[in-house]
């Protein structure tokens, strides 16, 4: 079989920490590496200077970006290390006054080691990172920009083309897909497992196991964030909403709860996992931080209602990055270049998507409910208040998971025909939000993101 998808879906959904996988994961990887690449060399440094550029300027504070990239200089990691210390990173160095780099102790203070500059013209992406090194001298021993690109994903800066000089050509097709696996008498499922067979080399009981471990950690997500009260770090002073929310629906205190009781459980099941994001808790992205709980809300609901097993979970999320691995591939799931739409909107198609192959869609419905999901996210914009993923963003994932469910019902009452195909949708997205302005993409500078608190 020829290899038609370039990213595996072990890049797309990957454990993570919150609040943001383009503010906090991506800037503590790019971090990470940095730091590794310094101790490869053994270069003398006798000082470090991380320049955070447009939108990871803009609201960086909010989303954590100061500290998370603090935390990868002092070598954490975003799956690997306690949560804790990751929290802490910031106050270690302000304690110590600096930090190891190897055996060699960097004297530092925060506001010398992190800087802002919050112009955002002239970048290749939005979220951009300078990295800079130096000797006792103060010359540069080595300098990268890097650019987290969306999803917890980072590049060089030079190796970054935005998602408006893209050309479609021989991207990631939806409609390429459907034909090659009616031609061949395919489900989509085995289309992908083959897909990721040869991208990972992984056997597909190996990649199932993979899949099984994604989603242990997105129900430990919806339970922890179950089980919490209290308010949410941050100036906003956000109470957290989903333990008492599910209490009261319990109860089903309203005649709409009464009429429409499985529902609500997704949109609590989402806003759990939100919650635990916006505190900086470990999640999945999926596929990214800030709309990652869309697709664990809707798997955990459709996990009990449906009494499903672990390895039909795991096989839903196989069908689930499919399709957002195709917005990857022909637009972008980064809020700070295409708005909110390339976020929830994704993961909204993603779980409708999962929701309706559990539920024995056909390719073709599988198809249309993902397409009926991101088209009524088009238009979405990014604008957190004060730059924190909490508001209008945990809503935001609570709505798109009872969307995912609607468009998946919609789907399967249909036979899979609909004038527009996923892929148009797609580029729709790209265009839109080529043409979005930047007030609305991350920056808070305009929409909800104005509100005065």
């Amino acid at each position: 079989m020829e290899l038609l998808i370039k990213q595996s879906t072990f890049d797309l959904l990957k454990i993570g920490i919150g609040p943001s996988s383009s503010h906090t994961l991506g800037p503590m990887r790019m971090a990470q590496a940095f730091r590794h690449r310094l101790l490869e060399l053994e270069l003398p440094v006798h000082k470090i200077e991380v320049v955070l550029k447009g939108s990871l300027a803009l609201t960086g504070e909010g989303h954590l970006t100061p500290n998370a990239v603090i935390a990868g200089l002092l070598g954490l990691d975003p799956v690997l290390s306690e949560i804790e210390k990751i929290q802490g990173a910031t106050l270690e160095v302000e304690r110590n006054q600096g930090f190891y780099l190897g055996e060699r102790f960097l004297s530092a203070n925060v506001e010398g080691l992190v800087k802002f500059d919050k112009v955002l013209s002239g970048l290749r992406h939005p979220n951009t990172a300078h990295f800079f090194a130096y000797d006792a001298n103060g010359q540069v021993l080595l300098d990268k920009e890097c650019c987290s690109i969306g999803g917890g994903a980072w590049l060089l800066a030079e190796a970054v083309k935005p998602a408006g000089s893209r050309t479609i050509g021989e991207k990631l097709s939806s409609n390429a897909i459907l034909k090659f696996c009616h031609e061949n008498s395919m489900s989509l499922l085995d289309f992908v497992y083959a897909q990721e067979e040869l991208l990972t080399k992984m056997t597909r009981i190996e990649i199932q196991a993979q899949l099984k471990k994604l989603w242990h950690v997105m129900k430990q997500a919806v339970e922890s964030g179950l089980e919490q009260d209290g308010y949410l770090p941050g100036k906003l002073n956000v109470r957290r909403r989903a333990k008492r929310t599910r209490e009261r629906y319990l109860n089903r205190s309203s005649q709409l709860q009464k009429a429409i009781p499985t529902l609500a459980k997704a949109n609590i099941y989402a806003l759990a996992v939100s919650e635990e994001n916006a505190s900086g808790g470990r999640i999945v992205t999926a596929p990214t931080c800030g709309a990652c709980g869309v697709v664990p809300g809707v798997l955990y609901l459709l996990m009990e209602e449906l009494k499903l097993l672990d390895d039909a979970i795991a096989d839903s999320l196989l069908i689930a990055s499919l399709f957002g691995n195709i917005v990857v591939d022909r637009a972008s799931i980064s809020g700070a270049e295409v708005g909110c739409q390339g976020e929830v909107g994704t993961a909204c198609a993603m779980a409708s998507a999962a929701a309706c192959f559990l539920s024995g869609g056909t390719n073709s419905q599988i198809e249309s409910a993902a397409e009926a999901a991101l088209e009524h996210h088009l238009g979405l914009t990014c604008d957190p208040v004060m730059g924190l993923v909490q508001v209008p963003c945990i809503e935001r994932n609570a709505i798109a998971a009872g969307t995912a469910i609607n468009s998946a019902n919609l789907a399967l009452l249909g036979d899979g025909d609909h004038l527009i195909s996923f892929d148009r949708c797609v580029d729709t997205l790209r265009e839109t939000g080529t043409d979005m302005s930047d007030k609305y993409k991350e920056t808070s500078l305009g929409g909800l993101a104005t509100t005065h608190c």
